[in-house]
């Protein structure tokens, strides 16, 4: 399939097929991707904290021995490849490309709940500076009137 062929040649053109398979090693024994796969529920302090969410490592989990024999396999050359059954091929380029496509899917759905959580916390800081306003303003209020009670109370002393 081409878009899988283009992503191989993006793969070894940019880091190489070998510490790209490393770093996919890496990722599965990340505390983060083990964190993830435990609570389907994300729970932020902030947005900056979401490094991998449940939908992610647990697609991960079920395609990453498909991801790793996709890197393998094409590395296979030319002339070996026409030695596999090319019905089996199709269908190994067939899978991979509903992977990768899928792949797509939830990177895209992720990043729009992440502008979506993004928004939300832009939305909740101005609601805290704005009920932090309000504070202040009740706080002068209430100091006035103290003062003014003061006032009267003095007041009402001397009279």
């Amino acid at each position: 399939m081409f878009f899988s062929e283009s992503l191989e040649r993006l793969i070894n053109k940019r880091i190489g097929s070998d510490l790209f398979q490393e770093k996919l090693e890496i990722v599965s024994k990340s505390e983060y991707y083990a964190k993830a796969l435990q609570k389907p529920q994300l729970k932020l302090s902030k947005s900056n904290d979401m490094i991998l969410d449940y939908e992610f490592a647990r697609l991960y989990k079920t395609l990453e021995g498909s991801i790793t024999r996709m890197l393998t396999t094409r590395q296979i050359n030319i002339t070996e490849k026409s030695l596999i059954d090319p019905s089996s091929t199709n269908l190994y380029d067939q899978q991979t490309s509903t992977m990768m496509t899928h792949y797509n899917d939830l990177i895209r759905q992720q990043d729009q709940q992440i502008n979506t959580y993004k928004q939300q916390e832009k939305q909740f800081i101005q609601e805290v500076d704005i009920y932090k306003t309000k504070i202040t303003d009740l706080e002068q209020k209430l100091q006035e009137i103290k003062d003014q009670y003061s006032l009267l109370k003095i007041s009402t002393r001397q009279g």
